[in-house]
């Protein structure tokens, strides 16, 4: 009898919890490139995929039992016939955290920790059935010493309700989307910024002769301030298949459209943008799209046994940025100019993980993420990138080392980011500044996974910058230190079953 995660995953920090790299890394010691990926790549679909462990190997039946109490909706899994559709089990979970320093925040959900001492307290609430969810999650953000001696806001940074069976979905959320194989970044969404709220449908089936297949399409808008069009609306649609257990390619597009004072494209334009600028118009009365789109590649080496290598992952992913027609004899064909480039790869063994991440989002003419017709400040919400957190006309070299001797996970990273600053465009021509601004940043994190749930942590990164906002000569050294804490799950009604 299958089981069934009743709820999905409580985010106390928006950052990357050790225990979800943790169970990322044991499905891939298991050499299984399983479809993780989509915008929902929650704790919870990990959780699924654990289920698909060959427990007969100890290793992987300690892991699971071990991640259950962390990945699993609060280890709240029971069989699916024990529970009716309408009994819930309703969860809540506190977070904190603590940073000082100026340093740049990377995957906090918009989060810039604007003072020198930045405390902060989140709540996360959970509702679900075998057949419904719902959810929220609220944080005090206090700033001290920043532009304001004091400055507080209380977020609400993710909620939602909809209908879950399974690894399928249908509902309306504002949660962290993420698309695309990468760890450090993506050319298309991920978690730099404020998350906005969209209506979402997941099929994910399984066969066996075509291998598991995974259809995500979602729209909303985006709700934060903006110096151009105000809540333009946003969709994306991504498509991931793993025809055997160690491939998967991704197809992934976003796109903006509409917003306040912006007429909307038809119904077959959204869908199949053919017509997606009108040159003639110079007043821009007339609909608009700005789209980017994305293909992936991910490869696990299917490695016997006993080979002295846990996993040994390479990934790939090319976008482009602004849709053009071109046309194949009298058929209009949609094309997109401008290119960008992520490639990464990743190796294990035993306790030890190293990888390695390169982007280019650096196009000279269609110049990523803005300068659009209408939208030209193009995915971003409050300064903060949609996709990739570097954003664009930047090159961004990154890598890790980690070492996790459960409960114990350090890692150790590095980023090295050059970004250039285009001026003005005068027909073909680019003009851009003469200064360059790089930054290189090492960071050091720690996590202790408790047994009974929950973990702590700890990091420090430092950063130095060259050339800082295109000024010869303006830079120096930027430090950010941290604590958080993920606290013990809190059944408020409800009888789960433990796993």
């Amino acid at each position: 009898m299958p089981l069934l995660a009743l709820l999905s995953q409580l985010r106390a920090d928006p950052g990357q919890a050790p225990a979800q790299d943790l169970g990322e890394r044991t499905l891939r010691r298991s050499g299984q490139a399983l479809v993780l990926g989509g915008s929902d790549r929650s704790e919870l679909s990990l959780a699924w995929a654990l289920e698909d462990l060959p427990l007969g190997d100890p290793w992987f039946r300690e892991q699971r039992s071990r991640l259950a109490l962390e990945l699993s909706p609060e280890s709240l899994l029971v069989e699916a016939d024990d529970r009716a559709w309408r009994d819930p089990v309703v969860v809540m979970r506190a977070s904190t955290r603590l940073a000082a320093g100026d340093g740049h925040t990377q995957g906090l959900l918009g989060d810039a920790e604007e003072g020198l001492i930045s405390p902060r307290l989140g709540a996360d609430l959970h509702l679900g059935t075998p057949w419904l969810e719902a959810h929220g999650q609220v944080q005090a953000w206090v700033d001290l010493v920043g532009e304001q001696p004091v400055d507080i806001v209380m977020p609400v940074l993710e909620y939602g309700a909809g209908l879950r069976r399974g690894r399928h979905r249908l509902g309306f959320h504002q949660e962290t989307r993420k698309l695309g194989p990468g760890r450090h970044g993506s050319l298309m969404l991920w978690d730099d910024s404020r998350p906005f709220p969209a209506g979402v449908g997941t099929l994910h089936p399984r066969t066996e002769r075509l291998g598991e297949l995974r259809i995500e399409a979602g729209a909303g808008w985006l709700q934060r301030p903006r110096q151009d069009v105000q809540d333009p609306g946003v969709l994306w649609m991504d498509l991931r298949w793993a025809p055997l257990p160690y491939v998967e390619v991704g197809v992934s597009r976003v796109g903006l459209f509409g917003g306040e004072g912006r007429p909307l494209p038809s119904l077959g334009q959204l869908l199949l943008p053919t017509d997606p600028h009108v040159y003639d118009d110079p007043d821009k009365d007339e609909p608009d799209q700005d789209e980017i789109a994305a293909i992936d590649l991910r490869l696990l080496a299917p490695l016997p046994p006993e080979a002295p290598l846990d996993y040994v992952e390479v990934y790939w992913q090319y976008g482009g940025d602004d849709m053009v027609m071109r046309s194949i004899g009298p058929i209009p064909t949609p094309a997109l100019a401008g290119v960008a480039n992520l490639v990464g790869g990743e190796i294990s063994a035993d306790a030890w993980v190293l990888g390695l991440e390169w982007a280019q989002l650096q196009d000279d003419t269609f110049r990523w993420y803005e300068t659009h017709r209408v939208y030209h400040q193009g995915f971003q919400q409050d300064g903060r990138w949609l996709g990739h957190p570097n954003g664009g006309d930047q090159t961004t070299w990154w890598g890790h080392l980690g070492y996790a001797p459960q409960p114990l996970a350090l890692d150790l990273s590095f980023e090295h980011r050059t970004r250039v600053e285009v001026a003005e465009h005068v027909g073909q021509a680019v003009i851009a500044l003469p200064t360059r601004e790089e930054r290189w940043t090492v960071g050091l994190r720690g996590s202790w996974l408790r047994d009974e749930g929950g973990w702590w942590a700890a990091g420090y990164a430092l950063s130095h910058i060259e050339g800082e906002d295109f000024l010869e000569g303006r830079g120096g050294f930027r430090h950010r230190a941290y604590v958080e804490m993920r606290g013990l799950p809190w059944v408020l009604y409800g009888n789960p079953a433990p796993f």
